[in-house]
């Protein structure tokens, strides 16, 4: 079972009702969970977390945010759960271990090029090192030198950032088991295989446990 976390509901910048059809498609267990449930984390199948995009609330460094107390709320229940950020996600994991975000004022929209790191085969396995990835955020996660530090990777890359420069744009927080992705594998056909992969090796493994 997977528990998605998230206030929201379905939109085109969150992509809820995308994440929910690729997981139907391969008939992946699944709960959706909008707030803090004492009953969800006595549950003994959950085996997995996906924090997925949002169209509201945005991730502020510096400042007191109580309205992520949900995100926290379960990596504090489940700390040994695979975890996988998507958009808002990813931006969250990428502070929560340390990082920060390059912030923007519009929207980074569209299919863009992007090269996978094809040695992380866990997560990529059976993927083109070079695919078009589906976008939809603002600020863009950088890993800091005490981020790096303590371990997270990137494992993905834009080609061409809305700055004409190559940035990261997924990451290993911890070894094999918690990922963010600036990109929605989970918005076309021909990219879902690496939110599967994300089940079948981190989630559905008998070492995830």
């Amino acid at each position: 079972m997977l528990l998605i976390v998230t206030r929201e509901f379905p939109d085109p910048v969150n992509n809820l009702n995308k994440l929910v059809k690729a997981l139907s498609a391969r008939n992946i267990p699944y709960k959706i969970t909008r707030k803090c449930d004492p009953q969800i984390i006595r549950r003994t199948d959950i085996r997995g977390i996906i924090i997925p995009g949002t169209n509201k609330n945005r991730i502020l460094p510096n400042e007191i945010q109580p309205e992520l107390d949900l995100e926290l709320y379960y990596l504090h229940h489940f700390p040994k759960l695979p975890v996988l950020g998507l958009c808002h996600g990813c931006q969250f994991l990428t502070v929560y271990y340390g990082g920060g975000l390059l912030k923007h004022s519009s929207f980074w929209v569209g299919n863009k090029d992007a090269e996978l790191d094809l040695t992380r085969d866990k997560i990529f396995h059976g993927e083109e090192p070079l695919q078009k990835l589906h976008v939809h955020f603002h600020d863009l996660p950088v890993i800091t030198p005490a981020a790096k530090k303590g371990g997270v990777r990137e494992i993905a890359w834009f080609r061409e950032f809305r700055d004409g420069r190559r940035h990261a744009c997924a990451f290993e927080f911890e070894k094999d088991r918690v990922y963010g992705f600036m990109f929605h594998p989970e918005a076309k056909k021909e990219t879902r295989g690496i939110l599967y992969n994300f089940y079948d090796n981190a989630v559905a493994s008998p070492s995830s446990s």
